[in-house]
């Protein structure tokens, strides 16, 4: 569904523009945010095209909805004119100088410029049910439904899992590894490709690999006290024991690169796809400026497969609500029950290392700590509830670049690269 209309490119045309996105917006519900946000992209970009334009030039605004995801394009036909570039003139005033980071600040905006026309684009999301609610309603009915099946129904403890839970689980998550991987592999490149120059993306590796060795050196202290604590320590063989944990830790370091570049995609090795995408990347920023057509269609792909990701994520209550009620079905919660030492355990260690990051939040990031895990806690629902991190990507994604306000080439580059490094992260642990 679409909606647009046209105005003249003039300064006084700003209000009567704003006022036609404000009103488009409140339809959809959407946050008292995005509405300023959106009001503040229609106007800069105005203020930047009227400059350069002809009297009586016009400018068309579009509304289009697709699933849960709104975009609002502004266009005007003429000379090649993004406000997204800062201008080395020495005759620009400060307030457009302000203007134009007021649009780079804002992380869903995006321009092209094809067949004399210059197009901008503002991304938001429609307002829906709070993703803490509808997890918290999916849980709730999975332990509802399966502590009365297995009551009044015992029939169906096997019957519902084999013919219908599981085969519906496999299949989404199926799908949604299938979208998953392609969408890493395009996101991390197009994010390096954005980046400045080799230099910016040497820092950011340099700060998410500094942060990984930190953290994985916390993990493993918590991990070897807690293990001296409850399980003392007894006659084994050391020096075969820390040969195989080293072991583990090459195999998972040198399995990173592929042998052969499909099969890591025919395989959803996530590692290899993500180390292919960087290096693919790097290589494209080294020459930035020489691959247009390239560079467009991986933007473009980025877009369609971030589309389909959010709106096979957007099941995710529904998938939550399969999960729990199978676990509870096919008698893997008695399994758990049986072991609950070892999973306090885990769980004690695991709450002490958050809150030990929660600290590095407040002290490192000057952070309110409450605040950050209000922000993040759908993310870590999902995480819980679904045990798969394909499973959040999507969501954390959005967390990070709309609650959060980061950068989408950040988001993009760190979220995969940080699921990479978290990986050899489960060996200190164990």
């Amino acid at each position: 569904m679409a909606e647009k209309k046209d105005f003249k490119l003039e300064i006084a045309s700003i209000e009567v523009a704003a006022s036609f996105v404000r009103n488009l917006l409140k339809q959809y519900k959407c946050t008292n945010r995005d509405i300023i946000q959106a009001e503040l992209f229609t106007e800069e970009t105005i203020v930047y095209w009227a400059k350069a334009a002809a009297p009586n030039e016009t400018f068309q605004i579009e509304l289009r909805k697709r699933f849960k995801t709104i975009t609002l394009s502004l266009t005007y036909r003429g000379a090649q004119a993004n406000p997204l570039d800062l201008s080395e003139e020495a005759g620009d005033d400060e307030f457009s100088f302000i203007g134009q980071n007021i649009l780079i600040g804002l992380s869903t905006v995006n321009y092209y410029y094809e067949n004399g026309v210059n197009v901008v684009t503002f991304t938001l999301k429609k307002k829906g049910l709070n993703p803490v609610v509808a997890i918290a309603l999916a849980l709730g009915a999975a332990i509802i439904c399966g502590l009365t099946v297995n009551r009044f129904a015992p029939s169906m403890q096997t019957i519902l899992p084999a013919s219908v839970l599981t085969p519906l689980s496999n299949a989404f998550f199926g799908f949604l590894n299938a979208i998953v991987i392609p969408f890493l592999f395009v996101s991390v490149i197009a994010s390096i490709f954005n980046m400045d120059n080799i230099a910016q993306m040497k820092r950011i590796f340099k700060i998410l690999f500094s942060w990984f060795l930190g953290l994985s050196a916390l993990s493993g202290v918590i991990a070897v006290l807690a293990g001296v604590i409850f399980f003392p320590i007894q006659s084994v063989n050391a020096a075969s024991t820390s040969e195989g944990v080293w072991s583990q830790i090459a195999a998972i370091a040198f399995d990173i690169i592929p042998s052969n570049i499909f099969k890591s995609f025919l395989d959803g090795n996530t590692l290899q796809t993500i180390f292919l995408a960087v290096i693919t990347g790097i290589a494209m920023l080294t020459m930035k400026g020489r691959f247009p057509v390239i560079t467009k269609v991986i933007t473009e792909l980025n877009l369609v497969l971030s589309t389909l990701l959010d709106a096979v994520c957007s099941l995710m209550p529904w998938v939550i609500f399969i999960c729990i009620f199978n676990m509870l079905l096919s008698g893997d919660s008695r399994a758990l029950l049986s072991s609950l030492g070892v999973v306090v355990i885990i769980c004690v260690c695991f709450v002490v290392f958050v809150l030990l990051c929660l600290l590095s939040v407040a002290v490192i990031e000057k952070n309110n700590p409450v605040d950050y895990i209000r922000t993040i806690g759908p993310v870590l629902l999902i995480a819980l509830s679904t045990a798969s991190s394909s499973a959040t990507f999507a969501s954390h994604t959005n967390t990070a670049s709309i609650k959060q306000g980061i950068r989408d080439y950040l988001v993009n580059f760190s979220i995969p690269v940080g699921a990479l490094f978290s990986k050899p992260f489960v060996v200190p642990v164990l």
